[in-house]
């Protein structure tokens, strides 16, 4: 009987372990195969976790490489409103660690979104101090929610509820230095404002997500985000702006406002063979850093958005259209009514001195605003609106910017008013850009061909490859080169004795230019007070290197542009020659007073420049190394290495060979090699690096 039973038992439980195994079996197939994909998702989901990684900016680099815009990584407070039960307590606690008000942190707060920013880019020493309030937090949360019976952890605040996160914050060290080129980013890291906007595609970088391995407190074990570092990386923007150049002229421009208590001022130096724009400055000046303290007027970059009535610096650009459409010779004459001009029932035109009969070239040099009517005049509405296209106004640059103004430029031809048609030769009635003038001035100076201006010279990837390059571009002819040339050789006299423009010349070097004074246009009538004065010109004036513009706005005590801007253009162009290594030469009194334009006989017709072609090095008396050759004797190209760019322009100078001059310092390499025959074009290149 007993062994019965104990079979009986026996049986049962072999009976009760079978089924027992055999569901587990079944649960392991169930867990396996059944749900095994969606517990493996469940379970990832909770110890991997996708972070974004936020990209890294690129910086924006002067010509020579100098950081103007970079990117520092920071610190960012943010929450999960709907995780943070008392937030009062918490907002009390935050305030004062971040710089805010208890008031202001609990609104943010209160917000009904499943995340807020408390505040962006914290300082380091805010983002410690939460650093350590958190790890505190974190341990009073924790603490709170193990000793927590069933059921009462929904109530209780979550350690993730809180969090720094590190984001990239736009940095620009030079301060105010190219502020409205350079423009600014938003919080979030894209660009708002110039350059910064207009190539935001290409600086911003690829956002990136990282899977990251965390803990059950929410804190990251492994993180995938170093891997996807280069990724994130933006592209680095490379501009024609030299720093230097741009602090001169930022400096000597501001100077120049406050001697003349000025509302503001503009100023552009650019390389005319080639468009690049070396400075281009505006006062009152703007710090992209603090960009949120100033208005609209600050920021943007007035050379090109804003338009302006050039005065008579425009004179010019009448005189050489006149003298290309073959209408006046320099040394025709005209009657300029001793100062007072009426143009039939239309108006009077004045002059600021009273002249009899002038030579075109005197009408220059004098600036009559007469002789340039009546020469419009003869050059007729259909031409003179031809040339105007030709020179650039009234259409937009090319410029790699945006928000570029056309200014305003009316259709002669159709203007039935014959005042309005008349003062246009003179610079009224018409508006352009301080880039236009600029633009206009260089095609002037290279021989008459207009460039398009160049702002960026190259966009490179974090690793230094050439992503996108932007080369010198000829818009078209203007004028004949003997046409330019005339044009130099008159714009020379305004800077020489009797001229209007004698304060623009820096001691040991020539300018070519021209002064100009501009009434404001103040609703719909010109003002009475208010004046921009400016000088536009190019330096040296036998071979142009720099063209520069300076435009002084509502200056007080003085309104003229020979008394007010031309000063700062001679001190801007003194300390940027130097600066490119174009030294002061010996100064010789002039032989005679007499104007007189030479007409120099025509330049080969010269072709588009092609990348980085720099300006000829002027032909002046310089001082000889003690190894020169003797003048003449040059056979063929000597070898220049290793000597400075004094150096070698005197040498060939000797044999008459202009040097186009690359970089600073030593030269390193030439074309023509040494020992070659002589140049047939009298040119060459010679490249320089620093020693």
């Amino acid at each position: 009987m007993l062994t019965k039973w104990i079979r009986v038992r026996i049986l049962l439980v072999g009976a009760f372990l079978g089924v027992f195994f055999l569901a587990i079996v079944v649960r392991l197939i169930d867990l396996k195969f059944v749900q095994g994909q969606a517990l493996q998702e469940k379970a990832l989901r909770e110890y991997q976790k996708d972070f974004p990684v936020l990209p890294v900016r690129g910086s924006i680099m002067d010509r020579n490489h100098t950081e103007l815009a970079i990117s520092t990584f920071v610190k960012s407070l943010g929450a999960h409103p709907r995780r943070l039960p008392n937030k009062k307590e918490l907002s009390r606690q935050l305030a004062p660690l971040i710089g805010m008000s208890p008031a202001d942190v609990l609104e943010i707060l209160e917000r009904d979104r499943p995340f807020v920013w408390i505040k962006r880019h914290l300082t380091p020493e805010q983002a410690a101090a939460v650093e350590r309030y958190k790890a505190e937090y974190d341990k009073k949360v924790l603490a709170q929610r193990k000793n927590a019976k069933d059921g009462d952890g929904a109530n209780l605040p979550r350690p993730d509820a809180i969090y720094l996160i590190p984001e990239a914050k736009r940095y620009y060290p030079h301060r105010t230095l190219a502020g409205p080129i350079l423009g600014f980013c938003n919080a979030d890291g894209h660009g708002a404002e110039g350059l910064e906007r207009y190539f935001d595609e290409y600086i911003y970088g690829k956002p990136q997500k990282s899977l990251n391995i965390i803990d059950a407190r929410g804190h990251i074990v492994l993180s995938g985000e170093k891997e996807l570092l280069e990724e994130t990386m933006g592209d680095n923007l490379i501009l024609t702006i030299d720093r230097t150049i741009q602090y001169i002229v930022e400096k000597e421009l501001q100077q120049g406002v406050q001697k003349w208590n000025a509302s503001g001022g503009f100023a552009l130096v650019v390389v005319p063979q080639t468009g690049e724009i070396l400075a281009m400055a505006q006062m009152p000046p703007f710090d992209p850093n603090f960009y949120f303290r100033y208005s609209k007027d600050y920021y943007q970059n007035r050379n090109v958005t804003v338009a302006i009535e050039p005065g008579s610096t425009f004179k010019i650009f009448t005189v050489a259209a006149a003298l290309d459409a073959k209408v006046v010779k320099p040394t025709d004459r005209y009657h300029c009514e001793n100062g007072k001009y009426a143009v039939g029932n239309a108006g009077v035109i004045h002059d600021v001195h009273p002249y009899g009969s002038l030579t075109v070239a005197e009408v220059i040099k004098k600036s009559s605003n007469i002789g340039a009517a009546k020469i419009g005049l003869k050059l007729g509405g259909q031409k003179m609106d031809h040339y105007l296209k030709g020179f650039g106004f009234g259409q937009r640059t090319g410029i790699t910017y945006a928000g570029e103004n056309y200014g305003l430029v009316r259709n002669i031809m159709s203007t039935r008013s014959l005042i309005d048609r008349v003062t246009v030769s003179f610079g009224q009635g018409i508006t352009i850009t301080p880039l236009q003038l600029a633009m206009a001035l260089s095609a002037l100076a290279n021989n008459g061909i207009l460039m398009q201006p160049l702002l960026v010279k190259e966009i490179v990837n974090h690793q230094g490859q050439v992503v996108k390059q932007f080369q010198p571009k000829a818009v078209r002819q203007v004028v004949t080169p003997e046409t330019a040339q005339t044009m130099m050789a008159m714009m020379k006299t305004v800077t020489e004795t009797g001229g209007t423009g004698t304060e623009a010349v820096p001691p040991g070097y020539t300018v070519a230019g021209k002064t100009g004074t501009a009434q404001k246009v103040v609703g719909r009538a010109f003002s009475k007070s208010k004046y921009y004065a400016l000088f536009i010109g190019v330096t040296p004036a036998e071979n142009p290197v720099l063209a520069i513009v300076v435009v002084v706005d509502e200056p007080k005590g003085a309104i003229y542009g020979g008394t007010v801007a031309a000063p700062i253009f001679r001190e801007i162009a003194r300390q940027s020659l130097r600066f490119l290594g174009y030294h002061p030469q010996p100064q010789t009194p002039p032989a005679t007073e007499t104007i007189q334009v030479k007409q120099t006989p025509p330049a080969k017709q010269p072709q588009p420049p092609g990348p980085e072609k720099p300006a000829a090095v002027p032909a002046a008396m310089l001082s000889l190394p003690a190894d020169a050759p003797a003048p003449g004797s040059l056979k063929q190209m000597p070898n220049l290495k290793g000597k400075t760019i004094r150096e070698v322009v005197a040498i060939l100078h000797q044999a008459g060979i202009r040097c186009q001059v690359e970089g600073r310092g030593l030269a390193v390499e030439q074309k023509p090699e040494p020992g070659a025959p002589l140049p047939a074009n009298n040119q060459c290149i010679v490249r320089f690096k620093p020693d």
